[in-house]
């Protein structure tokens, strides 16, 4: 009579390899599907904002906000947008007169006049500016947003306010 304790041994050693090459392909299936839906982080980043709704020490005394980028890692300035609520849109490198890398401590002067004349000026509270940032792919992805507390104030006999409401004529 032959042996089959051989055969055992054999046929257990095929199981073993098998499902070892089927847990490596689904394994690898995995992680090649989600290599596309991997996507570049957004840089971390903190914004302060400072409104003067007298427009105090601008042009004209146009209300403006003074966008700041306080803390995060430095991100090239011509990856980071300002938008308005009415979808207008800036670079912060064609506001800034600084370098290509934007690092903490750098800031925008935003009026809706000269070189952001793109934007909407500040007329009532409310008003609302996005700061966003492009990847490298230029998808986008809102940081911070900042939203008027208050209606402009522009000191009386401006210029700029021939009403006298202290709202600017731009408006």
């Amino acid at each position: 009579m032959p042996s089959t304790r051989a055969v055992s041994p054999v046929v257990g050693t095929v199981l073993m390899v098998a499902i070892t090459v089927v847990l490596a392909a689904t394994i690898a299936t995995f992680a090649l599907a989600f290599d596309d839906e991997l996507q570049e982080p957004a840089p971390p980043s903190a914004f302060e904002y400072e409104y003067s709704a007298t427009g105090e020490g601008n042009d004209d005394n146009r209300p403006y906000v003074k966008l700041r980028h306080a803390a995060g890692r430095p991100v090239d300035a011509d990856r980071v947008v300002i938008k308005d609520e009415s979808g207008n849109r800036i670079y912060w490198n064609e506001v800034w007169t600084g370098g290509e890398t934007l690092v903490a401590g750098d800031y925008v002067h935003i009026d809706g006049y000269r070189s952001d004349d793109v934007l909407d000026p500040i007329c009532e509270a409310g008003d609302t500016y996005w700061v966003i940032v492009e990847n490298s792919d230029g998808e986008q992805i809102a940081i911070d947003r900042w939203e008027a507390p208050r209606d402009p104030n522009v000191p009386p006999g401006s210029w700029i306010d021939s009403d006298g409401d202290g709202i600017p004529d731009a408006c």
